[in-house]
């Protein structure tokens, strides 16, 4: 009687990495004084199946939705690690979420990761299913990277408009006027350009 033998999946690692072409430019813009763009944010679902990030990359494997990248910060941890964030609105979906990458203005890949199956579903029985990515990029040169967040596009989710209205509670007031004299101490003032009385 024969018997079977069970090979143990390896252990699936989850990392992002620079690519060379990420690489490439940074270096160019280092060399030349200048700053590499960063502009978008992808997600795809990585053709169904894990894999690992290689820098030889240029695109994901399967791209399902693209936007402008909303925040991004240094870490508090590595000045040279960049943490990138973007929301995916509750209109896309209907896939899982297994690859994201960054792009610049010309649509070159700086960095892609893999990341655990995460459903993404679309806006269901009126609820808004927006679902934030973050995404961490060690970078060779940190002053080599500029981030572009377009302010049209820039989400308040929430949470968001939440904290501004606390802040708004214990801080501050809201006035509506004009910006013929100066703000005063927390004051926020919706700007029109004349008094309708």
């Amino acid at each position: 009687m024969s018997e079977s033998v069970t090979v143990e999946e390896a252990p699936k690692k989850y990392e992002a990495v620079v690519t060379d072409m990420g690489n490439d430019l940074m270096m160019n813009a280092v060399a030349n004084g200048k700053k590499v763009t960063i502009t978008d944010f992808a997600v795809g679902d990585g053709n169904g199946e894990y894999y690992r990030p290689e820098t030889g990359m240029t695109e994901l494997r399967n791209e399902l939705w693209r936007g402008k990248i909303d925040s991004c910060e240094i870490s508090s941890e590595a000045g040279n690690i960049l943490i990138v964030k973007a929301v995916c609105p509750g209109t896309a979906g209907g896939f899982t979420i297994r690859e994201m990458a960054v792009f610049d203005g010309e649509n070159h890949m700086i960095a892609v990761c893999n990341c655990p199956a995460t459903p993404k579903v679309t806006v269901t029985d009126g609820v808004v299913n927006e679902m934030w990515l973050m995404m961490e990029v060690a970078l060779i040169n940190g002053e080599s990277v500029e981030l572009v967040i377009d302010p049209n596009i820039v989400t308040a989710t929430k949470k968001d408009i939440e904290e501004i209205w606390n802040k708004i509670n214990e801080n501050g007031f809201v006035t509506i006027g004009t910006t013929d004299k100066p703000l005063e101490k927390n004051e926020i003032r919706l700007i029109v350009d004349e008094m309708p009385y």
